[in-house]
């Protein structure tokens, strides 16, 4: 954790710039149900209330395998496109689209189901979603850092200790990996049992 807030208080302009990312991806996936068709609205109006009337009959080895394929599969990718020094338009890319994604299936809930809707929305989000999305924060942080550190090196032609670099780089996948694992086992097999109680 020291390092963790050492790393976050050194990088502090990054930091608010993918704070800011966030917060623009997040303000613009809210408002894009609103400039939608009516036959896309239509479209999201179905999934959603097919997702709630069906929450009694979840397939859970299914929806496991499908929540860590995404979950892991952005994590790989972000992890990978950091070492590959080139990646970081992509990274950025994936971040924005996961906050867009969070605010789009908000507002969503909101639209469809009103009063209900924010409820829903809230145990959508809380906690799962919200440490997915520190998480996100956090590996793109170390993934750019870990390119700037390469690029600062070739750069200047100074010397760059890539075996304990990478050994640190490896420790935040691991650690990202185990944390989202956790969030999709809670997504797949707590948040359903919870909406039952209010469907």
């Amino acid at each position: 954790m020291k390092k963790l807030l050492y790393k976050l208080k050194f990088n502090k302009k990054l930091v608010f710039f993918l704070l800011g990312l966030i917060a623009i991806g997040f303000l613009f996936g809210t408002i894009f149900i609103t400039m939608i068709n009516s036959s896309d609205k239509t479209l999201v109006k179905d999934y959603i209330t097919k997702y709630i009337t069906n929450i009694n009959n979840v397939n859970y080895s299914k929806s496991l395998q499908n929540s860590l394929t995404n979950n892991l599969g952005f994590i790989f990718i972000i992890w990978l496109l950091g070492i590959s020094v080139i990646g970081i338009p992509i990274i950025l890319f994936i971040l924005f689209s996961k906050a867009f994604t969070l605010g789009f299936s908000i507002s969503s809930f909101i639209l469809n189901y009103k009063t209900k809707g924010c409820l829903y929305a809230l145990i959508y989000i809380f906690p799962s979603q919200i440490i997915n999305m520190i998480m996100y924060l956090i590996l793109t942080l170390y993934s750019i850092s870990f390119s700037f550190k390469i690029i600062y090196s070739v750069i200047n032609k100074s010397s760059l200790n890539f075996k304990n670099m990478t050994g640190k780089y490896l420790k935040i996948l691991i650690i990202s990996i185990v944390i989202c694992s956790l969030c999709s086992l809670y997504d797949v097999f707590i948040i359903p049992n919870i909406l039952k109680r209010f469907v």
